[in-house]
């Protein structure tokens, strides 16, 4: 009996050393991370991650670098080498190398730039439905489900939005000074007719200001149309949901009548469809605009723009949500640490530390600390960059200059915005390639003339209207109405 259970002992006791060495000998795999806790244990073997943006490279990056590792090292066990290309040439690059199938981790991507839709379908990125709850619990947490909701692609997270103002209220920036000497009342000025008597004051008092700057400023939410991401559009309240062509509504016509019209008074520059209208800004000399996005704190940053003058907001719609796909974080498809990226972007997602590192730099190097919460950059200091391509710009400092309250205004602002009734809806371009190719040269052609005002609409919008009929647009109409009517009807709205 004793040899017996002698024996079973020793069996047991073999297999315990067999499994513990099979063990010691597995891969240490990575733990879902807590944006706050340290991994002192070593249970994270160490990596590097490399993070591509958009901009101009920055003289003092190295600084930048050191100040994040230094930080997120004990963390995640984590590094990162942080690779900033000029925008113009950041979709080539980055083309170039996802076909090279270079190890890349990090990369940001829009809805109008390196684009996160057609990228997601060649497969550059890697899909994050599982990592999200596994390696970022925080970040999931921390945005609204409208937020991730916008970012799915038939159902599948792609890319992790850089959370800011995901709503836009429409109207005019106009020069402070120009208000309060022509004694403009802000609260009468509900269409853009009202603000005619005040361009003609500028027009006949100020020799050397433009009036009014035009660029494509007709927008379909004041003229009684829906539209989702800027490509289909019905008439607002028409329950069949009739897709139309903007460029076909009587609206379009009578609206870029008025801005030729202006145009020819002399309230828009006679070279606005040529001229260095960022110059002009930046000098001071353009009263007014038609600005796209009146955001909360928006005033501060018009004010750096318009040659340090003050200017004043004029609304002329209610705010809606237009979703969070025009600045967002991928991992690319050939990353080697998809795991450890997830984690690090929960970090810079959650984590106002390091996003102000990454979006200021060092204090006292490349930022003043002003007050709690307020900075003011060093324009020289090696390092000036934008928080917004980086993550959740509501973890971050206010410019000193902003309001106290932006941030809280600009999640109220998102929260409450009203949400388009086929929001959610987005077109497929697969099936109408060519066609999109097609359309779009021609609304470069027409574009530029007819929505600053310089051409006459009564001429050029029937031979824009028949140039995009030419280039296969009714096909796309159909292409858009058919999927429309099929999300309608999966959606219980038709």
């Amino acid at each position: 009996m004793k040899k017996r259970m002698y024996g079973y002992f020793m069996l047991c006791l073999s297999l315990i050393l067999v499994l513990s060495a099979c063990s010691s000998s597995s891969p240490e795999q990575p733990k879902p991370s807590d944006a706050g806790a340290s991994t002192k244990e070593k249970t994270l073997p160490p990596v590097e991650l490399s993070w591509y943006l958009p901009g101009n490279p920055q003289t003092d990056i190295a600084s930048v670098e050191k100040a994040v590792n230094d930080y997120i090292q004990p963390k995640i066990n984590a590094t990162l080498k942080i690779s900033m290309i000029p925008s113009a040439s950041y979709p080539e690059k980055m083309n170039t190398l996802l076909a090279s199938n270079e190890a890349l981790d990090l990369l940001w991507t829009a809805n109008y730039s390196f684009l996160y839709e057609n990228n997601a379908k060649k497969g550059a990125f890697t899909e994050l439905s599982k990592l999200l709850p596994q390696y970022a619990p925080n970040l999931q947490k921390s945005l609204p489900a409208l937020a991730w909701e916008d970012s799915k692609l038939q159902g599948e997270l792609y890319a992790v939005p850089n959370y800011q103002i995901a709503a836009k209220v429409y109207g005019f920036s106009v020069q402070k000074r120009y208000v309060d000497k022509y004694g403009l009342d802000t609260s009468k000025i509900k269409t853009f007719k009202d603000l005619e008597p005040f361009l003609d004051k500028i027009k006949q008092n100020e020799p050397n200001a433009i009036p009014y700057t035009a660029s494509t400023s007709f927008r379909y939410q004041m003229y009684g149309y829906t539209g989702v991401n800027d490509t289909t559009f019905y008439k607002s309240g028409d329950k069949s949901y009739k897709v139309v062509e903007l460029v076909d509504t009587p609206e379009y016509l009578e609206f870029h009548k008025m801005l030729h019209d202006w145009y020819t008074k002399g309230y828009i520059n006679k070279d606005i469809a040529t001229a260095d209208n960022s110059a002009n800004l930046t000098a001071g000399k353009i009263v007014s605009k038609f600005d796209q996005t009146l955001k909360p704190g928006g005033e501060f940053e018009e004010k750096l723009k318009n040659g340090g003058n003050d200017v004043v907001y004029i609304p002329l719609s209610a705010p809606e949500f237009t979703g969070v796909q025009a600045t967002m974080t991928a991992i690319s498809r050939t990353s080697k640490n998809p795991e450890r990226a997830m984690m690090f972007l929960e970090l810079v997602n959650t984590d106002s530390t390091l996003f102000n590192i990454l979006a200021y730099g060092v204090e006292g190097k490349h930022y003043e600390k002003m007050a709690d919460n307020k900075v003011k950059v060093k324009k020289d200091g090696g390092y000036v960059y934008t928080g917004w391509r980086i993550g959740n710009v509501m973890n971050g400092y206010l410019l000193d200059g902003q309001a106290d309250n932006t941030w809280e205004l600009t999640k109220k602002m998102n929260e409450t915005a009203v949400v388009p009734e086929i929001f959610g809806f987005k077109f497929d371009s697969s099936n109408v390639k060519a066609e999109v190719a097609n359309v779009a040269a021609v609304r470069k052609e027409f574009m530029a003339a007819i929505e600053t005002g310089t051409v006459d609409p009564n001429e050029y919008v029937p031979k824009y209207r028949e140039a995009l009929k030419k280039s296969g647009n009714d096909k796309i109409l159909a292409e858009q109405q058919k999927q429309l009517d099929a999300w309608l009807k999966e959606k219980g709205k038709k």
